[in-house]
């Protein structure tokens, strides 16, 4: 990969970074908390009034990894407040990102580099498209974060995250932002082609999140029951599949040793997936980013992938009965 040139004015300063998270759910908030704890100037920003209340009244309360605690943060309920930021973490749901992007357009100046760290394929594609991709970085992370309720988190663990320039390539302003993150506490990576360790992720996810869903169990209890376990492992060939028709060249040994990071118990695979929590709550979750945007791949490349098209379809369905789906409906 070439190294990719900055554009002008968009070198880092050495000054404290002023970092805005837009979507401050149980990873968003997770990852607040840790780089405000960290000494950088954070603000959480989401639409859900009593979360942000909360959090405003009582600090945030997080539970699991290092005890329970309040940590107090700045929170707005409306980016559009925010008149200033050198990097923005977009954590908001995929079915959000478009009405996230026109919110915050207004801190695109050129400088403000934009991560997203959402689950699937596309998130970083609409940011491009209204920001401009050299604006974009694209970020993923296997750490693990639950909402418990209106201003509280759950923390799981910790595990490298990684960031890299949507258009390819090694940059110094990467390397320096994950330099400052690290230094925060939250240890960051640059990657010079986030493309392909997206796709790392997203296999995981393709594997793991519709099963979770499902079934209603954590990844660890899922791969510990025989059936479920070779519909996963058949999910995971299937997505491989699609990723190698993408020239995402992924090893399959390699990513089953990946999976099997994240899905180990003590960490993140006592963790439900992020689908699952959204079926549980009866909120839209983000099966068209996580299955449907592979799945049109999958078509575009004339693959069969009938276990991934048959996980998309029951979630689907099982949205349909308080999202106002019916069969047959695409979103996203």
């Amino acid at each position: 990969m070439r190294k990719q040139e900055l554009p002008v004015g968009a070198e880092m300063t050495e000054q404290k970074l002023r970092v805005v998270v837009v979507g401050a759910g149980g990873m968003g908030a997770l990852f607040g908390a840790i780089l405000s704890d960290g000494g950088l100037d954070v603000t959480l920003v989401d639409t859900d009034s009593a979360h942000i209340d909360a959090i405003r009244r009582n600090g945030l309360h997080i539970s699991g990894l290092g005890g329970d605690r309040y940590q107090q943060i700045a929170v707005e309920n409306d980016v559009s407040k925010i008149e200033q930021a050198d990097v923005v973490l977009v954590q908001c749901k995929g079915t959000s990102t478009e009405a996230a992007v026109r919110s915050m357009r207004h801190l695109s100046n050129g400088q403000t580099v934009f991560i997203s760290f959402q689950n699937g394929l596309g998130n970083e594609d609409i940011l491009a498209r209204h920001l401009g991709a050299e604006n974009v970085f694209g970020g993923l992370t296997s750490m693990a974060g639950a909402r418990q309720g209106p201003g509280s988190v759950h923390d799981f663990d910790r595990v490298p995250s990684y960031i890299g320039e949507w258009r390819g390539g090694m940059s110094a302003r990467a390397a320096d932002i994950a330099a400052q993150f690290t230094a925060a506490g939250l240890e960051t990576r640059a990657s010079a082609d986030i493309r392909t360790d997206i796709w790392r992720k997203l296999l995981g996810n393709m594997t793991m999140s519709a099963v979770s869903g499902l079934t209603n169990l954590t990844s660890t209890e899922a791969l510990n029951i025989d059936a479920v376990r070779q519909v996963c492992l058949t999910a995971l060939d299937e997505a491989i599949s699609i990723a190698h028709a993408q020239d995402v060249m992924l090893d399959r040994q390699t990513v089953v040793d990946g999976l099997a990071q994240m899905t180990a118990p003590g960490g993140t695979g006592d963790n439900k997936s992020s689908l699952c929590l959204d079926l549980l709550a009866k909120r839209p979750s983000e099966v068209e980013f996580i299955y449907g945007r592979p799945l049109e791949l999958a078509d575009e490349a004339g693959l069969k992938v009938p276990t991934l098209r048959a996980l998309h379809a029951l979630v689907t369905g099982v949205e349909s009965h308080y999202a106002g789906k019916q069969p047959g409906t695409k979103t996203g």
